[in-house]
């Protein structure tokens, strides 16, 4: 009996190592898997039959995905040992055929680049704010660590006051400063690099408060701007009460 059960187990185990060579390397009858030593190369199994292929340029091969199998390598998380890519298909707007992409130097970081297919497409960050290539997201400045924050906000944050025994520790390690040209406008210096603050369309910059605070309350805000303010805020109280 013991000899009739060992037998079967072995003829079990025979007939899967065919089943697997018959289906060209497939774990599964339908799906996909990595390839070795590449992170945008997989095998694409249907039906039992094996193919690999290449994520389109750019684009890296995800393990993960239960849909298309090639992702942004910022979703990627590729461990391979000496991985290599394909070699890079740039246009004359893009670097490479799909991804997100920087556009502008240091000084220039508020703009960035999706391509798709080799065609590029700009987006601006929203005012104040830098496109950061390690999040895919637009971020502050200081926080971008190619991007000149001070030239990029046209501001520059002045020095600290030296630390002195008598007076002790400073209290904070930021400081709050005014716009020179817009008083809807202040830049929060930390750790002596600015991020630019803008204020709602009805509000200004008060220094004495270190925040904004309505327009009417901001002397140094020009005529034309405390008339514009006061327009709005009426506008919203008419819009609250219908």
């Amino acid at each position: 009996m013991a000899k009739i059960i060992i037998c079967a187990l072995l003829c079990v185990a025979m007939f899967g190592s065919m089943a697997a060579a018959a289906s060209g390397g497939c774990r599964e009858a339908n799906g996909t898997s990595p390839v070795s030593g590449s992170c945008d190369a997989y095998i694409e199994c249907k039906n039992g039959v094996a193919e690999e292929k290449l994520c389109p340029d750019g684009l890296l091969y995800n393990e993960k995905s239960t849909g298309y199998p090639c992702g942004y390598p910022i979703d990627v998380e590729c461990t391979q040992a000496q991985s290599r890519l394909q070699a890079a298909q740039p246009t004359e707007d893009c670097p490479h055929q799909f991804g997100y992409f920087r556009k502008g130097d240091a000084g220039n970081c508020g703009q960035f680049m999706n391509c798709d297919a080799g065609r590029g497409f700009v987006f601006d960050c929203p005012e104040g704010l830098a496109w950061n290539p390690a999040t895919y997201k637009c971020d502050w400045p200081d926080q971008v660590e190619d991007c000149d924050a001070e030239a990029f906000l046209g501001f520059r944050c002045p020095a600290l006051a030296p630390k002195s025994e008598l007076l002790g520790e400073q209290e904070a390690d930021y400081t709050f400063h005014p716009s020179q040209d817009n008083c809807q406008v202040y830049f929060i210096c930390i750790e002596g690099r600015p991020r630019r603050i803008g204020c709602g369309e009805d509000q200004a910059f008060n220094q004495e408060l270190k925040q904004c605070d309505d327009i009417e309350n901001v002397p140094n805000c020009s005529s034309a701007i405390r008339e514009k303010g006061a327009q709005i805020k009426a506008a919203r109280l008419h819009a609250k009460k219908n």
